[in-house]
């Protein structure tokens, strides 16, 4: 076929010369990139040398708090919020106060947190057990916004707080059942 390019047209025989050569340079490199490679299983591994500005590695706890904090601002909420402990900021909260605020006994336990939800469902809704569907349906839905707002996804304390509230919604229309009402 005219005007196809032949490659082969202008390739010449290698001499045993630059055979070898070519043969030795491929091993410098094969040896010389596998001693340079390095692999990291389970540990993190400090790198020496960074190209660019040098960025800031926060840890994952920091980078959770600066989007809690981002999110609020954005929102226009206060930083601060007053618990039965005090005020917290959440610009300055350690990791500890964080652990604190949501451990069994914490303000944002699971316990607390639940009641805090089910006084509110059940006063809004006229202290009437026969609307729990409803109660169990608008909280449905704000766990659900919940979960889409962060990403698809919620931690493990937000499905045991989920847990609860059902509990609890459905020991109030229990006490209602018992005495006949």
């Amino acid at each position: 076929m005219p005007g196809q390019i032949d490659p082969t047209l202008s390739a010449r025989p290698i001499s045993g010369q630059q055979q070898e050569e070519m043969i030795q340079h491929q091993q410098r490199e094969r040896t010389r990139s596998t001693a340079e490679d390095r692999v990291s299983l389970g540990q993190q591994e400090k790198v020496d040398e960074t190209y660019g500005p040098g960025l800031k590695v926060a840890s994952p706890y920091e980078l959770l708090r600066n989007l809690v904090v981002k999110t609020l601002q954005d929102q226009g909420l206060t930083l601060q919020f007053s618990t039965d402990a005090g005020e917290v900021n959440f610009k300055t909260m350690t990791q500890e106060e964080a652990q604190a605020l949501v451990a069994e006994d914490g303000y944002f336990g699971v316990d607390r947190t639940s009641q805090r939800i089910v006084d509110f469902a059940i006063g809004s809704f006229g202290n009437d057990p026969e609307k729990l569907q409803q109660m169990k349906d608008a909280i449905d839905q704000g766990f659900l916004q919940a979960q889409d707002a962060f990403g698809g996804a919620l931690p493990e304390i937000s499905q045991q707080t989920y847990d609860a509230i059902m509990e609890k919604l459905d020991a109030f229309a229990a006490q209602f059942e018992a005495s006949g009402e």
